[in-house]
């Protein structure tokens, strides 16, 4: 759906903005006659804005969607988190994080330094472990 969505918006942004532009070329042509004009300003008027502006509108659709997927993923990542910390009790290792979050070791080390930044965490090594953070409770 987001496909289809992505077409009819880049088909109605570049007719839109075609007409646009052609249409502009023609008023401002002093070669041209006042009838010439008056229908390119007609075809701007019906064709081009609206056209242009059901494009621009798709898009900002698509761009509130993905944003709010975003939002909803990043809660769920934070509330994942929180879990493991509560689980845990405050100690957690990239590994485990990973595993859990299903995301690659070198994503859940950024998101654990982040997170260790903003909460003040400390961190341990361990043979056995690696890197263990250390979150307040």
């Amino acid at each position: 759906m987001k496909i289809i969505k992505k077409i009819f918006a880049g088909s109605f942004l570049v007719i839109g903005l075609a007409i646009l532009l052609l249409g502009t070329i023609e008023l401002i042509d002093s070669n041209k006659s006042n009838e010439d004009k008056e229908g390119a300003l007609a075809a701007i008027v019906v064709f081009g804005i609206p056209s242009t502006a059901i494009g621009t509108w798709i898009i900002w659709g698509l761009r509130q969607q993905h944003e709010q997927k975003l939002k909803q993923f990043q809660l769920e990542r934070e509330q994942l988190f929180l879990r493991l910390l509560q689980q845990e009790e405050g100690r957690v290792t990239i590994t485990k994080f990973a595993l859990a979050a299903q995301i690659s070791i070198e994503e859940a080390k950024q998101y654990l330094d982040e997170k260790a930044k903003q909460l003040n965490a400390n961190f341990e090594t361990s043979d056995n472990e690696g890197i263990i953070y250390r979150f307040p409770e």
